[in-house]
């Protein structure tokens, strides 16, 4: 805190305390913002990510090779394992794990498309970043229909009242 003169007094938790005061004012003033660049930056990275998958696929569709393969035990929610033998005659396990996985199971043996050039990059035959888009899509309007209504009504709060 300062004295009437405009010198420190002195005491730091007094003057710490006033500095946070401000901090705290400024970002609750600015809330509203803060909800919108959360919700442009939930949609950047969903569109980012969709990008990645078409960039992707475009890899294996330049080098294509295709063989069957096995799911793995130790697959997720997050990734599938497959064990494959590429066209070298090379065991492949990616560590990533395989794109567009629903619906597999451990031990199910199943037909997949690879980047002969990196065959890190694996997808299951037949499927593309095209079946992406609907869970994507949604995946953006659930984070607006969140977000969309609380920026609103935060902006609104801070019209009426000066602050939110």
């Amino acid at each position: 805190m300062t004295s009437p003169s405009g010198r420190p007094t002195g005491d730091v938790l007094t003057e710490t305390s006033a500095v946070a005061a401000r901090l705290i004012g400024r970002t609750r003033y600015h809330l509203p913002e803060i909800v919108l660049a959360v919700a442009l930056a939930w949609t950047l990275v969903a569109l980012v990510a969709l990008g990645g998958a078409f960039l992707e696929d475009a890899a294996i569709d330049g080098n294509r090779g295709t063989t069957a393969a096995t799911v793995l035990d130790g697959s997720d929610y997050w990734r599938t394992l497959v064990r494959f033998v590429d066209d070298e005659g090379r065991l492949q396990t990616p560590a990533a794990g395989i794109s567009y996985p629903v619906g597999l199971t451990p031990g199910e043996n199943i037909y997949v498309e690879y980047d002969t050039a990196d065959p890190t990059h694996v997808r299951v035959a037949g499927r593309t970043a095209v079946d992406g888009i609907l869970p994507v899509a949604g995946l953006i309007a659930g984070g607006w229909v969140l977000l969309g209504p609380l920026y609103v009504w935060l902006r609104r709060r801070r019209a009426r009242t000066g602050t939110v």
